[in-house]
């Protein structure tokens, strides 16, 4: 989600039973509806999360409040976390980029990760995907191991591999 609708985020758009949040044309940056799945860790945050009350005692509909009022910046919590964590040079849009990343390395394709996320397009979504040394060793891994399966599928049938066909006796 982008700062913007985590700040503005109301209770009626959260879904705890479903694990869902569900927002509006009118919550979202591109006047598009989605819904977003809540993963186990933030749904167990919301539900420990205070309920807070305006000064007539009224339940606030804002998720996220301070004083009884929406937040309307993290500015000041999130450097001071990022500092005690010893992490620099991180800004909170970062997790945006961190989030498509993990989305992919988990297995979730590229259409559904853009449909949580609200990208329109795959030429932005491709700059939030971060691709690093890992991830490439763990392709060479998967290929490695695909080529190992085929390796011993084809000999049973007594066929050879593309490697063993290009070798003369």
């Amino acid at each position: 989600m982008r700062r913007g609708e985590i700040l503005k985020l109301t209770w009626d758009r959260v879904d705890l039973k479903a694990g869902l949040i569900r927002l509006k044309e009118a919550d979202t940056k591109t006047g598009e509806p989605r819904s977003i799945p809540i993963g186990q860790e933030l749904s167990e945050v919301l539900r420990r999360l205070p309920i807070a009350l305006d000064p007539q005692g009224q339940r606030v509909p804002y998720v996220f409040t301070r004083n009884g009022q929406p937040m309307k910046s993290i500015r000041e919590v999130f450097a001071p976390v990022c500092r005690d964590a010893s992490i620099a040079q991180f800004v909170f849009h970062d997790l945006r980029h961190t989030a498509v990343t993990n989305m992919r390395r988990a297995g979730v394709d590229a259409l559904t990760a853009m449909k949580i996320t609200g990208h329109k397009t795959m030429a932005v979504f491709k700059r939030y995907n971060t691709i690093d040394e890992p991830d490439l060793l763990a392709a060479r891994q998967r290929v490695d191991s695909y080529m190992e399966q085929n390796s011993h599928q084809n000999s049973h049938r007594g066929e050879t591999t593309p490697s063993q066909s290009h070798v003369t006796p």
